[in-house]
C-alpha cells in the first residue's frame, strides 16, 4: 500500500519546514513523484501538464488528494500581490474545506510561517489565495 501523503509531510515536516520547495519536493521523493526546482519551477511544472493534472480550484483539489493523488498548490513570486521574490507552493492533503474553498495542505516558509494540515487560505493573503494553481499526480503503487 502506497506511503498516505498526510503521513509523508508528517515524516518531512521537520526537517522543511523553513523551504516550502524543499518541503514539497522531500514529500515527493517519499511518495515517488518526480517534483524538481524551487517554488516558481514548481508552479510552472503544474501548469504545464505531462504528469500532471492541473485542477479547476481548491475544491478539486481537495477531492482529488481525498481520492489518493498527490496534489500540489503554487503561485509565482511575480504573481503575488506584492510580488516577492520567491513563489510559494503547498501540498494539499484530505480533510475538511474551509469556506468552501480552501483544502488542507502542509507547507514549508522561507521566512514566514509554516503549516501543518492548515487550510490554505492561511498560507497566502486574501489577494493571493484564490489565483493559486493546484495539479494531481498519481502516487506510483511501489511508493
Amino acid at each position: 500500500m502506497p506511503l498516505a501523503v498526510s503521513d509523508a509531510c508528517r515524516e518531512c515536516f521537520a526537517a522543511h519546514r523553513d523551504d516550502c520547495s524543499g518541503f514539497a519536493k522531500a514529500v515527493a521523493a517519499l511518495l515517488g513523484v518526480p517534483l524538481a526546482g524551487d517554488a516558481d519551477e514548481i508552479t510552472q511544472t503544474l501548469r504545464g501538464g505531462g504528469a500532471w493534472t492541473k485542477l479547476a480550484d481548491g475544491v478539486a483539489a481537495q477531492a482529488e488528494a481525498a481520492a489518493g493523488k498527490f496534489v500540489v498548490g503554487g503561485l509565482k513570486g511575480s504573481e503575488q500581490r506584492p510580488q516577492n521574490a520567491h513563489g510559494h507552493v503547498v501540498v494539499v492533503v484530505a480533510g475538511a474545506l474551509a469556506h468552501g474553498a480552501y483544502p488542507p495542505a502542509w507547507w514549508g516558509s522561507l521566512g514566514g510561517t509554516p503549516g501543518q494540515d492548515e487550510t490554505t487560505n492561511l498560507a497566502w493573503t486574501p489577494a493571493d489565495r484564490d489565483r493559486v494553481t493546484y495539479a494531481a499526480a498519481t502516487i506510483p503503487a511501489a511508493a
